[in-house]
This record gives structure tokens, sequence and C-alpha cells, in this order.
């Protein structure tokens, strides 16, 4: 993501200048508006909000350099300003200095230089926003830790800092571990969940998603996602050598002791799961539960509703949303109401129904637009629908029309 930087003088030429002849893509600086004088520059800092550096004149009419560099200050103190001044006056130096102004060159400006110093402070940037991001994330890490484990806070407050942070929480246990880990020595072992870890950590942002991670037991990796969680489908991950159970919904990290133990609980049902992960909470009647199973079942009835007409088969639609063939089955009907074939040929009578009204396909034409490949058995399961041949049908609502 680039850096993004403000232009500020009074002479529109300059800033067009500075904005237009040099190649800001490559020191991953966006120059995202210019200003004609400080006070049309403090507007648009606030309009735009994520303001990184601001280059600005000294003299100004309205408000002047100094000023704004003074309202930044106060204000916005993690802006980088640099001033560019025609006067080659001590005091204005002196001045800015004292305001935090971090770098000041005069006119005309040496192109180079001016490049030095914006790398400088963007390298500054760069390493305080890494910095933050690593205390940020070990804090979380041990709030999660606290959490989880139950316990005492050594830091006052610290977990409590950290209780309204969202976060969506899954399980992850490496298969054949006992087998995997057995001849190890204990550095090995410790870089195998090194290497377990950065798996998980990759896949995550692969997808755009950033996390923190815990082991909190030999072979349980518990990792929290803290940004993107509506939008993170398990499906979508690739942890080809590990078993996971996924929450179905973010929560708060205040909500995490209860949470995990029942992902840990839920671990019991992956020997069940085709696909190498389940959504928890899980029901005793299924390898999904209610709530976690929709997204499946709406995902699989949107499947059959595009392809209905075509000769699709149950365990073409548990392939696509990735459980087993006997699983898709009872968790279908319980979901639906109904057994996978009634679903298809509800769908497929009420497409036939439609065309024996509205066009003058015959019956034969109409069986293979809605799915049929035997005339016969369309007949039969249209009877059975409608308690009437779809000829029958066809007379009866043509005469209702007329």
């Amino acid at each position: 993501m680039p850096f993004k930087m403000l232009i500020v003088d009074d002479e529109p030429i300059i800033c067009r200048g500075l904005q237009q002849t040099i190649p800001w893509d490559e020191y991953m600086v966006e120059v995202v508006d210019l200003a004609y004088d400080g006070a049309e520059a403090i507007q648009k800092i606030k309009e735009h909000g994520d303001i990184d550096l601001v280059v600005t004149d000294v003299r100004m009419p309205n408000v002047d350099g100094l000023r704004l560099s003074a309202f930044l200050a106060e204000n916005y103190p993690d802006i980088r300003t640099i001033i560019i001044s025609g006067y080659d006056d001590f005091k204005y130096a002196q001045q800015a200095i004292q305001l935090g102004v971090k770098e000041y060159l005069l006119k005309p400006v040496d192109v180079n230089e001016l490049l030095r110093v914006i790398t400088k402070l963007t390298s500054a940037i760069q390493e305080e926003q890494i910095a933050a991001k690593q205390i940020y994330q070990m804090n979380l890490q041990n709030a999660i830790f606290h959490q989880v484990l139950d316990l005492p806070d050594t830091i006052p407050n610290h977990s409590s800092l950290f209780a309204n942070v969202r976060i969506y929480p899954f399980v992850s246990m490496l298969k054949e571990y006992k087998n995997k880990t057995k001849d190890l020595s204990e550095e090995e072992l410790q870089s195998l969940k090194a290497d377990w870890e950065q798996l998980v950590e990759n896949s995550l942002k692969s997808q755009g998603y950033e996390s923190v991670s815990v082991f909190t037991s030999k072979n349980v990796l518990l990792t929290c996602v803290t940004n993107g969680q509506s939008a993170l489908t398990p499906e979508n991950l690739s942890f080809p050598e590990l078993n996971c159970v996924f929450n179905e919904i973010d929560i708060t990290i205040g909500q995490l002791k209860e949470v995990y133990q029942k992902l840990y609980e839920d671990t019991q049902y992956l020997p069940f799961s085709k696909q190498g992960f389940v959504v928890s909470p899980v029901s005793e009647s299924s390898a999904f539960n209610p709530k976690g199973s929709d997204w499946l079942i709406e995902r699989a009835e949107q499947y059959i509703r595009s392809y209905y007409e075509s000769p699709i088969k149950a365990h073409e639609v548990a392939d696509y949303i990735n459980i087993s063939p006997n699983y898709f089955s009872s968790l279908f009907r319980q979901k639906t109401g109904k057994s996978f074939n009634d679903y298809i040929n509800t769908l497929r009578v009420e497409a036939a129904k439609q065309l024996l009204e509205e066009t003058p396909f015959n019956v034969n034409e109409i069986a293979e637009k809605v799915g049929y490949r035997e005339y016969k058995y369309f007949v039969d399961v249209f009877k059975k629908f409608t308690g009437y041949t779809p000829t029958k049908y066809r007379n009866i609502t043509a005469n209702n029309i007329h």
C-alpha cells in the first residue's frame, strides 16, 4: 500500500510540477491531493484522514507553513512534515524543527535530495508500523493465551483491553501426529510446529486475512483470524496436512474460553468429515450444526437450481460442497424436508408445468428440457406430483384460460 502525500504551495505550477514530474509510484508514494494554502491543506487532511506525508511551502496566505506544521504536530503527530522554503533564514528552520518538522529544504528543490528525504521518512514510517503491529499482535496473542488457559493476568487490565476485539477462531490438528512426531528430537518437533503455524498463516494471508496462533496442547493449534471474519469461508483455505474445526461465526475474545472448549470437543467429529474440517458446534446427528450447515445447503440448492435440467446426481452435489454423500443426504433432508430426488423432481415438475401452460412444445420435448431422458418416467413423476398426466394437465389449464 503506497504512502499518501499532500503537496501544499500557493504557486499552482510548483504543486503540479512536484506532483507530475517525479515518478512517485517508484517510491511507494501516492500524491492524493494538492492544496494552495495551509487552511485548504488542513481541510483536505481532515477529508482524507490517512495522510502520511505533507510537503509544504513556508510563505503562504491565510495559514502559512509554520502554522500548518503546528496544527499537524498537535492534531496529527504521525504525519511527517517537510518544509520547502525559498528563504534561507535560520529562524524559519529553527521554528520548524521545534514544531516537529522532519526536514527543511530550500528552493529550488533538488529532486534527488527530496527523494532521499522521502525515502528516509517512508522507511521510518514503515519500521514504526511494523513495530507497532508486532507489539499489538504479541499483546493480542497473550490475551488469547490467557483466555484459553485461564491464567491470571500478569499485566493489570491487559486482557480486558482486548475483551471486545472480534476474532474468528478455529483449531487445527496435524494428521497422523503420533507417527510424524514419534522419532523427532525436541528441536525437530519445534521446527515442525513452526512450519505448521507458518502454513496456516500463509494460507490465510493468501486469502487476505491476518491472524494470531497459539498452541494449546501438543496437537492443537488455536488460530484467531483478526480481520474479515464474516467473509471467511473454510473451503477456500488449503490445509492438506491438517484437520480443522471452525467456529460458525466471529466472536469477541471475551467469549473465546467457552467457544474454544466447544471447538476442542467437536474435534471428535473430524474422522467423519470427508473434506477434513467441520463447523462448530456440531450436533450428534450430523457433521454440521444447524446454523453452520445452512451455508452448505444454501450452496447445494444454488447448484441444484442451476443444473437440475441436466442428469444431476446427489454425489455430484455432495462433492461440490465437500461433504460425504451420506452426510449430504441426511443433512439435505433435515434442512429442506425433502429427499434429494423429491427436491429435484419438484423443480422439474414446476418447470414442466410452466412449459405446458406457456409453450407449444410437445410433451416429449418438455421432458427433455426439464431434465428427464425417459418419457415414461417423466409422465409417472408428473402424475405423482400433480395427479394428472402432462397432456391432461395441459388440456385442463388451457380450458381454464379460455
